[in-house]
């Protein structure tokens, strides 16, 4: 009877930790942050704990690889300090491996690839994208391409010059899509293999909406719809593969209707299923878009919520998909919602992390 209670005991305690899952906080470290934060969610009720701290200078895009061992973060300088540091993570502790420079100003975004050792960073001041590949460790092996794009747009404040702000892989990890706020333009590349280093070879581009500004993508699992969020106008613009083309099928605002303010669109995610479409401003409006996604892919807007805090940079799903983790970096506050799978709507917990500066957040 002892050993049972025992081994009933053990398995309750293997039940309980499976229920928190580790999540990275990347910071803008200006204001009073470290640096990258490890938080643990509580999957039954939405609570964190603050698990440790690492010391490092304006990481403010973090992003895991694909088998979560190993973690990679942009410096986000605008000088030659400008760089992307690679960590290992064994479950508890990041530890610092290698970082290299990206060779542009202001980096803000990072891309790995699901499939091959490749690693991208967009580079926003620079107008750049950096293409590295991995060792076998998934250490940073070497920089291979740097990526010079060109161009302007209407928006004479944000689009005097090229401005890359993020690089997306398609599901099947063969093609990289490259957006430029500057420019308003998204530049195809295919992944290709070159005397044993992965690099990428430009196949063709999408023009966006005039001065809307591109800033992040999102892909259905088959891609056959591709999903848009221009930052200066707060819209998404919905694009259908016709054959080997993409054509733009309809352009939805991310506000409620009598919305007047002044727009940044910011983070935009599709939910596991594919049913839902999530879209932030972290302009005037301060929210989170619903749209419902119907068996063709077209959105429609369900519902906008305020974000309980401003600048909503970036959110994200937990694992299990039950919950949404808003960044609202102007308050320093990273607030969690209930997710209903069914409905796609969000509802309060109480929950709350106060963090400086945060601007990303990386299951």
């Amino acid at each position: 009877m002892k050993q049972l209670w025992i081994l009933v005991l053990c398995l309750f305690a293997l039940k309980s930790e499976a229920q928190q899952v580790p999540f990275f906080v990347g910071t803008y470290t200006d204001k009073g942050s470290q640096g990258i934060y490890l938080y643990m969610l509580d999957l039954k009720d939405g609570s964190s704990e603050l698990y440790a701290t690492t010391v490092t200078d304006n990481p403010s895009f973090v992003v895991k690889s694909t088998d979560g061992t190993r973690v990679y973060a942009v410096n986000e300088m605008g000088d030659q300090r400008a760089s992307l540091s690679a960590y290992t993570f064994d479950g508890d502790n990041l530890s610092f491996v290698n970082a290299l420079p990206t060779q542009g100003s202001y980096p803000c975004h990072i891309a790995v690839s699901p499939k091959d050792p490749l690693v991208i960073v967009s580079n926003y001041g620079g107008g750049s994208a950096t293409v590295y590949n991995l060792d076998e460790h998934g250490e940073l092996a070497q920089q291979v391409q740097l990526l010079q794009h060109t161009g302007s747009g209407p928006n004479k404040d944000r689009q005097q010059a090229a401005h890359v702000h993020s690089a997306f892989f398609t599901p099947d990890a063969k093609h990289v899509y490259i957006q430029d706020l500057g420019s308003d333009k998204i530049t195809i590349y295919a992944v290709k293999k070159d005397q044993g280093l992965y690099k990428l070879q430009e196949e063709g581009s999408l023009a966006t909406p005039a001065g809307g500004g591109p800033r992040h993508i999102v892909f259905d699992k088959k891609e056959k719809n591709l999903y848009v969020l221009l930052e200066l106008t707060g819209e998404v613009v919905h694009y259908k593969k016709s054959g080997n083309t993409w054509e733009i099928l309809k352009v939805s605002s991310i506000n409620e209707a009598d919305f007047k303010g002044g727009n940044g669109g910011a983070e935009i995610r599709l939910s596991d299923d594919g049913k839902f479409l999530y879209a932030s401003n972290r302009g005037d409006a301060n929210s989170i878009a619903l749209f419902a996604v119907d068996k063709h892919g077209e959105l429609e807007l369900k519902k906008v919520y305020g974000t309980e805090g401003t600048g909503p940079r970036n959110f994200n799903f937990s694992p299990d998909g039950n919950y949404l983790l808003v960044a609202n970096q102007t308050t320093n506050n990273i607030v969690v919602f209930k997710r209903d799978s069914h409905t796609g709507e969000l509802s309060a917990t109480d929950q709350e992390i106060q963090v400086a500066s945060p601007v990303c957040i990386a299951f």
